[in-house]
């Protein structure tokens, strides 16, 4: 089998030595005692593994024996968004809750476990021993006494059956030279993709999705517990996808919601990840354009967000490091002014009133919501009369 994948892998001409190696290194460093300089190394390659079970998964593994509980649960708890019902990241996650001595989620997670893997020894021995120490403090004494590591999961092994190791290194390349082969097509050389930095950042821990509302105050939205986590990973989602104005709109939705503190925290990190845009991509992604009509009606939910509006400028101001006017929006065909919202370009600018103008610019609300202003980024003049 391991020669059949480094055959395939090496076909594709993706094959380095860095690529094959860093997932079964790690392991064998595992394997041996040496989870810290394990999981040193797999650190190292977060952004080339941020859609890999199997890198998450054996990094959770590498922390949780090394005692590293707190990275253990972030990337155990990243392993199972990728494969929810993964019996090994369930008990891994399990045998957490036990250090814990949160008894009703690890048997939770046991049973779970168990249901998909009726013969999973570990869920098994571990249901016995926590109905054996009910009490916190026999269960406590049973846990400082070494015995929890009993109840990890095994490191996998490359030659195993299934050759999940492999598999997972081999699925890797395919999606690479996938993505490699398109670039070649287009551009006539190999480029490898960038990794979108900030993704892993993202990732919420078991703490902020057990309790993702915070109670009390006034908000702009009032959402459930279902829509917070939905918008979130929604936003997640497109963040990845390099759709940063519609992620910033579900970061709005979460910032101005009754959203915990700690979710909102993580939005904004990944807000500062967004990239401003340029005519070109904005009209390459149309679909994420906002309409006037939409900003007007809700500001606070289009903050930070880009748009381009077409129109004729009105009671123009020009300063020597600003300019600014009144931007009569829908009206570059002399007919219909879908509105009116003041333009501020942070640069003296030539405007004339007399011809049709696009704007791209950011929504920046203003008066706490109530109306907004558009920060101009670049304006194109067309110079013919309507």
């Amino acid at each position: 089998m391991r020669k059949l994948v480094v055959f395939t892998a090496s076909a594709c001409g993706l094959w380095t030595p860095a690529f094959q190696s860093t997932l079964t290194r790690a392991a064998k460093l595992a394997r041996r005692g040496k989870y810290e300089t394990a999981a040193q190394m797999l650190e190292s390659e977060v952004y080339n593994y941020r859609d890999s079970f199997m890198f998450f998964y054996l990094l959770g593994l590498c922390s949780l024996y090394g005692g590293n509980y707190g990275g253990a649960y972030d990337y155990l708890m990243r392993a199972r968004e990728i494969k929810p019902r993964e019996p090994a990241v369930l008990l891994a996650l399990a045998a957490l809750y036990v250090k814990r001595s949160d008894t009703r989620h690890a048997i939770s997670l046991y049973l779970e476990a168990q249901n998909i893997d009726s013969k999973s020894r570990i869920a098994k021995n571990a249901l016995k021993i926590l109905r054996k120490y009910s009490g916190s403090d026999d269960l406590n004494a049973w846990v400082e006494a070494g015995k929890l590591r009993s109840l990890y999961p095994r490191f996998p092994r490359e030659k195993r059956k299934g050759a999940l190791i492999a598999r997972s290194v081999i699925a890797a390349a395919f999606a690479a030279a996938a993505i490699a082969v398109f670039v070649f097509l287009k551009t006539g050389t190999f480029t490898p993709p960038a990794a979108r930095e900030g993704f892993a950042e993202s990732v919420l821990v078991q703490s902020e999705i057990e309790k993702p509302l915070q109670t009390g105050g006034v908000f702009h939205f009032m959402l459930t517990e279902k829509q917070i986590l939905s918008a979130y990973e929604l936003a997640r989602k497109l963040f990845n996808e390099g759709r940063d104005n519609a992620a910033m709109i579900e970061i709005n939705r979460i910032l101005e919601s009754n959203a915990a503190e700690g979710i909102k925290n993580r939005a904004r990190v990944m807000s500062r990840y967004l990239e401003p845009p340029s005519f070109e991509t904005m009209k390459q992604a149309a679909s994420d354009n906002i309409k006037y009509a939409d900003a007007a009606k809700d500001p606070l939910l289009y903050r930070d967000c880009y748009a381009i509006w077409s129109g004729m400028a009105a009671n123009i101001v020009n300063e020597r490091t600003e300019t600014s006017f009144d931007f009569l929006v829908g009206y570059d065909g002399r007919r219909v002014v879908e509105g009116v919202v003041r333009v501020v370009l942070p640069f003296a600018a030539s405007v004339s009133p007399d011809y049709p103008l696009e704007v791209l610019g950011k929504i920046l609300p203003v008066n706490s919501g109530e109306a907004m202003e558009f920060e101009g980024i670049t304006i194109h003049q067309h110079l013919v009369r309507q």
